[in-house]
């Protein structure tokens, strides 16, 4: 009835959907930013468990060799792994040994708890490429059941 009342509402109502879908967008948007970098740190977590598994697995070895069940010296390092193990790489672990006594009965046990502490990723802020740092943590006690 009144074509001059109504000029104009085509045009809000444009604005109002492209407002609604622009705010869609950045949700969306947001929503693959969040998924990317839980992808991130989920293979961070599993490269750390990993290079944390080896880390002890070496360590063990260099207290019991080749079937000695008689126990060697005991290892502290900190092994960083190079850029050419692919799996590993930006991966560092800290190894910690500490000897051991036990008794069992009228046994008594000799052994070691070796805890591996591995990072992977970088977490300084400063760098050039900041990125998320993950760190996994793994204990293990190992005794060679002869008696003193």
């Amino acid at each position: 009835m009144f074509p001059s009342r109504q000029r104009g509402s085509a045009l809000m109502i444009a604005l109002f959907v492209i407002t609604i879908v622009a705010l869609l967008a950045a949700a969306m948007s947001r929503f693959l930013v969040d998924s990317g970098e839980k992808s991130t740190v989920e293979v961070r977590s599993v490269r750390a468990l990993t290079a944390a598994q080896s880390a002890l697995e070496t360590g063990l070895y260099q207290v019991y060799p080749n079937g000695k069940w008689s126990k060697q010296t005991c290892p502290s390092q900190t092994i960083t792994f190079p850029a050419t193990v692919s799996g590993l790489s930006q991966c560092s672990v800290v190894l910690t040994c500490t000897e051991l006594t036990s008794s069992y009965g009228s046994q008594t046990l000799n052994g070691v708890r070796l805890k591996a502490v591995a990072t992977c990723g970088d977490a300084d802020l400063n760098s050039s490429s900041p990125d998320f740092a993950v760190s996994r943590t793994m204990t293990v006690e190992a005794y060679d059941g002869a008696s003193q």
